[in-house]
Parts: C-alpha cells; structure tokens; sequence
C-alpha cells in the first residue's frame, strides 16, 4: 500500500539587498537555517488527491537591519517566489509568485503531483525534486536565493497533455483542448455560442475560471482558486482558436468569422459549430487528387482587448500540411487531398479533435443543419385567440443546449405543445411526463402540455434534454442602471407583459443593466438594439443618456425594450 509522507520544509531566504540614497550605500540582511521534518519519500495517491502531501514555510525581510538606523524597510518589502526544479542546477523550473505576507504554501496531492507533471516527472517513478525560494527586494536589485532542499517525490500517472471543457456547473461537456508537451498550456478549437460560459479541468483534476474580480480589465484572466467564476466566450457564435496558459495565468480566444478555400477549388467554407468543421461543397468531375489553400482573417480577444469587439486584434489565420498532418498559423500552405470519385463532394476540415486535425473529401453535400431560432407554442392561449396559432413563442438563446425561453399569457383550453417549425403541424412535441410547472417532452406525442390557470408565464424547454418547466410572474424588476443593482419594481401597463419604470441615469453602467423577474437573480433578460435575450448580456445606454430622466419599457411577450428621454 502506499503511504503519503507530509514533510514540512522551513526555508528561511538569505537576503542581500541595496539601494542608493544621498550617495550612502544601504545593506541588509538575515540569516537562518533549515528545517526539515519528517523522513522518507513522498509517494503521491490518486485515490488521496485532495490530502494534503507538503508544506513549505520561509521568512520575509520584517526583522532586516540596515546601515543607516535612519533608513526603515517596509514590512513585506521581499517578493517571494517558490521554483520547484527537477534539476539542482534550476535551468527548468515552475515559478509561484507568492502574495506579500504570504510565509508558507500548502500543496494538496494533485497540486503537486500537476507540478511534477510539467517538470516531466515520470508517473510512478521516485525522482528528486528541487526546492528553493527566489526573493527580490525591488526592479533594479539583484534576486537572492535560500538554500535548497531536495525531497524523492513519486507522482502518480496522469495525462497532462489533455484538458476537459466542463459547462457553467462544472459538468463533463465532453470537449477537449491539448497541451502538446505537457507544458500547461492548452489548445483548440471550439464553436460555441455568444458568450458561452465554461471551465478548464487539467488531467490531474484542477478545476480553472476566469479570476474571480468585479473590477475592470479581468477578462480572460485566470484562476484556479475558490473564489473563480467560470470563463466567458465575447458575443459572437461561431469558431473560436483559444489557448488557455495556466502557467501564465491567462487566455485568448481567436474569432475566425469565415475561411476562404482557393486553388484547384474556390469559395468560402460554411462553418458546422456542432460538429466543429468547416465544409466546402462542390462538384468533381473525376475521381484524384485536389490541392488548394485555406485561409482568413480573424478577431483575438485577449488580456489586453476583453471582450470589447472594437478592441479586438484583427489576425491572419491559415492551414496547411505537414507530412499528413494539418498545421494551423498565419500563413496558408498547400493542402492536397483525394476526391473519391466524380460527382457532389465536400471539402471537410475537421477541427473536433485538438490532437489531430483532420481535412479530407468526403461524398455528398455535408452541409450543417440550421437550429431553429423559435420554439412555437400552439394551445397556449386559445382562451384569448380561440384557435391554436403559431403567434406565441420562445426565443433560443443556448444554441450549445438547444434552449429557448420566453414569457407567454397563458389562456389555454385544452392544453398546448411545442412546435419546432411555424405552421407545420407534424413538429410538434407533446407530454411525456409531468405536469404544467415541469416535466418531459415526446415527439410526436398525442397527449398536450396541461394547461395551468391563466396569467403571465415564463417558459423554458430544452430541446436536447427534451425537458420544460414554467414560473409564474408575480412581479417584475430592472438592476443595473446607473451602476447600481438595487432592484427597482417596473409597474405593469395596459399592455399584458408590457411593464414600465422612471428611472434618474447619473452614470455609466459598466456591466449594463438586466430585468428580473420575481425579484430573483435566477431569473432575467439582457439583451441590445431593442430585443430582449433570456440569460443574456446587460443592456446598455449612451453617454448622451447620462443626467435625463428616462422611460424604460420592456414588454416581455413580444421580446422587445425601450428606454427614452422624457
């Protein structure tokens, strides 16, 4: 069996530091030894991942003296920073800036065990490790170092090379990125939806998010602390090259709006998101071999850019080969590849897996399938209309999840079902389980979602999962104007769904502003340019707004919004 040492390193800096004021030289200083307790090797366990397997403690310059009694150094002046090495000579390491006042580090099991991953520490061979702390007293001065201490580490086996997309909830999404050389530095291509939130898990099982910070310009910075919030995509659907660096903290997303294939065929690829391909039809008018090129321009949003679509870097993106391997940089290369026979074909660039991106000529049109941007509810208000109509609906805004929500004034006689196609009766999606609040979809099914009492409703359905629950609206909100997310009652007007408030707007509203429903966070609509959007992004208001009185009105039915000078 294997057992887990914990051994407590104490490695207090050697400091020697100077400045120069009024000519004087200034020196300071400390001294101390090392302690070390415990005994043996460290032999990391998957299976005690969470436990904790080491512990290093170090001093900071608090207690220096200096030549000139004059002359204080300030508290936490040292900046301390751990380097784990594989080497005694140092020439690789992994570097852990520590914060000031900070005079230890815990390291769970998979923590150190992910370390030991990007020092190339073979899975289940004891190695020695290297430790040390770097402290540098300011810019212009000298780093010094403690001494080291050397500790035979056995990590566990893990595969650091792959790392996991999870979903808002940290759920398997099934999509993976590739750290080719095990480096923490992970990439691939991924469609999403605008600003599609998610989560990074490495292979030892560290979860990554964005830094959880409600200050400006912490876009596409990261963190793998408990204070994270999840990532977020800017607000274009499409393909998108990210590159997510744990090591550096950081992340990028490259925009590829389109990608232009010339040579022996030419036109622009139509991007699958589903399936993560770009596809190029055309006609062969023999079977052998093609070679063409393949190439764009795309958008980076990064550290410096946020999710600002102006700020965005506008870059060359490209394909080629290498060998049979596709590459993929700023300058295009010949890509050449066999057409089966004559006949309606597809260019097909494969980009689903990191590892290996694949481009070949497969038969027919292969064509993406549009989602549907509706979900219509027949039945729902034949109290008001008296027949079953396809004018109520439910906007998609979570094409990843095929999820639509809107809010409906229920009337409903007998019931109603969904129905994925205006007009075409043979769409339709009845009860499989459940009742008016919640329950499951069947296709084709003879028997109607049960009708509740008549009011104002929101609705939601996923098409994939096939499910639908609905919430009663008792009340209505808007936060965010003026900065300010104290929540204000919008009064309902003449209009059902329609509601309106008065507000004063003093200042810009950084994060835009939303309306809620039921005075609950769970439940809202952002949207622009006049639509409401489930779950979506703030909206926003002009400067030229700031110091009127305005009128804001949303109507929740139709999707739509205003807000106006009075």
């Amino acid at each position: 069996m294997k057992n887990l040492k914990y051994i407590y390193l104490c490695l207090i800096a050697v400091l020697l530091a100077s400045c120069n004021k009024d000519g004087d030289i200034l020196t300071a200083g400390a001294n101390g030894d090392v302690l070390l307790n415990g005994s043996g090797d460290i032999v990391l366990d998957f299976d005690r991942a969470e436990e904790l397997a080491l512990t290093i403690y170090w001093t900071d310059n608090g207690k220096l003296t200096l030549s000139d009694p004059e002359v204080a150094a300030p508290d936490n002046a040292t900046a301390n920073t751990i380097q784990l090495s594989a080497s005694e000579s140092f020439d690789v390491t992994v570097d852990q800036l520590m914060n000031e006042g900070v005079y230890q580090r815990q390291y769970t099991v998979y923590e150190l065990n992910a370390l030991l991953g990007r020092l190339g520490f073979e899975g289940g061979v004891s190695k020695p490790l290297y430790i040390r702390v770097k402290s540098e007293l300011g810019a212009n001065i000298a780093a010094t170092y403690s001494n080291t201490i050397t500790i035979n580490v056995t990590p566990y086996v893990i595969d650091m090379t792959v790392a996991f997309i999870l979903d808002k909830d940290k759920a398997d999404t099934g999509l993976t990125l590739n750290s080719e050389t095990a480096n923490g530095d992970y990439k691939g291509f991924m469609g999403v939806g605008a600003w599609y939130n998610f989560f990074l898990q490495e292979g030892e099982g560290s979860v990554w998010g964005n830094i959880g910070d409600d200050g400006g310009g912490v876009a596409f910075k990261m963190s793998n602390n408990d204070e994270k919030w999840n990532f977020w995509f800017p607000g274009l659907t499409g393909c998108y090259y990210v590159d997510l660096n744990t090591t550096k903290a950081e992340w990028s997303a490259l925009y590829i709006p389109t990608l232009a294939i010339s040579g022996d065929v030419n036109g622009e690829m139509v991007y699958n998101k589903a399936d993560n391909k770009w596809v190029y039809i055309f006609s062969a008018t023999k079977a052998g071999d093609i070679t063409f090129k393949i190439s764009g321009t795309g958008k980076l949003y990064n550290v410096s850019t946020g999710t600002d679509d102006a700020l965005a870097i506008d870059t060359p993106v490209a394909f080629g080969m290498s060998g049979s391997n596709i590459t993929f940089g700023e300058t295009a290369s010949n890509i050449t590849v066999s057409v089966p026979a004559a006949g309606e074909m597809s260019v097909v660039l494969n980009l689903s897996n990191p590892k290996s991106w694949v481009c070949e000529v497969v038969a027919g049109g292969d064509t993406p399938v549009e989602v549907a941007k509706y979900l219509y509810l027949s039945g729902i208000d034949d109290g008001i209309s008296g027949s079953w109509t396809f004018d109520n609906f439910i906007t998609l805004y979570n094409e990843d999840e095929l999820s639509y929500a809107g809010v409906c004034n229920v009337n409903s006689l007998w019931g109603y079902k969904f129905y994925t196609e205006k007009d075409n009766w043979d769409s339709a999606y009845g009860l499989g389980e459940g009742d008016f609040a919640a329950g499951t979809l069947v296709a084709a099914s003879e028997v109607n979602l049960p009708a509740s009492t008549p009011g104002l409703y929101l609705i939601q359905a996923s098409m994939k999962k096939l499910t639908y629950f609905t919430v009663a609206i008792g009340s209505v909100q808007c936060a965010g104007i003026n900065d300010d997310w104290t929540m204000i009652d919008m009064t309902p007007s003449a209009t059902t769904g329609e509601f309106t408030a008065t507000v004063n707007i003093t200042a810009d509203a950084p994060w835009g502003f939303k309306i809620y429903l039921n005075q609950s966070w769970d439940y809202f609509f952002g949207g622009s340019d006049g639509s409401l959007s489930y779950s979506g992004n703030g909206l926003t208001y002009d400067s030229s707004m700031i110091g009127s009185t305005c009128l804001l009105t949303v109507d929740l039915c139709k999707g739509t919004y205003s807000l106006t000078k009075k």
